[in-house]
């Protein structure tokens, strides 16, 4: 997965709550998953964090592949494939069911600034009608921990650029005709 679509999703759930996603609130606020369950740091009980990570979603169907190049006059061949991801967004905190449920609403409206137009400029496209949030408790010690999971259907639509350029004629061989 390429840097611009995984900055376009921290945005995107940034742009839910109306805050730019570089400023102190969204990086205290909207984390990535940790690779590393066991190595996570733990925001106390009363704090609200965000958590999103991304997966391949094998359910849905194989990538399509699109191979172009010869359409606009170039001889670099471009290979455009469409890919499914699962984005899970997992909340934590007093506020988490109503974060899911914002994220869940906000996350195909269109228009400046808004989730969706972020996401299509990425060439990202949330399937719409997710499942319903999920609310979960988690045990922490001798507490409970709340927790809200969130699951959206993305479906990423990647161009790739071939190094190798394919050869052209540049000048069409000699003919000789006898007569």
């Amino acid at each position: 997965m390429n840097d611009s679509v995984m900055l376009a999703i921290r945005k995107a759930i940034c742009a839910c709550f109306g805050i730019e996603s570089d400023s102190a609130e969204a990086l205290s606020l909207v984390r990535e998953a940790y690779t590393e369950p066991e190595n996570t740091p733990r925001p106390a009980r009363k704090t609200d964090v965000i958590y999103w990570s991304l997966s391949p979603d094998y359910g849905q169907p194989p990538p399509a592949y699109n191979v172009a190049g010869e359409l606009n006059g170039s001889h670099t061949p471009l290979v455009t494939q469409t890919l499914f991801y699962r984005l899970l967004v997992v909340c934590y905190g007093p506020s988490c069911e109503s974060y899911s449920q914002r994220i869940r609403a906000l996350f195909f409206v269109d228009g400046k600034g808004f989730p969706r137009e972020i996401l299509r400029k990425a060439g990202v496209f949330p399937v719409p009608d997710p499942p319903p949030v999920e609310k979960l408790y988690e045990p922490e010690g001798s507490l409970w921990r709340s927790r809200a999971d969130l699951s959206i259907t993305l479906q990423v639509v990647d161009t790739i650029t071939s190094p190798n350029r394919r050869g052209a004629i540049e000048t069409p061989p000699a003919v000789i005709i006898n007569r």
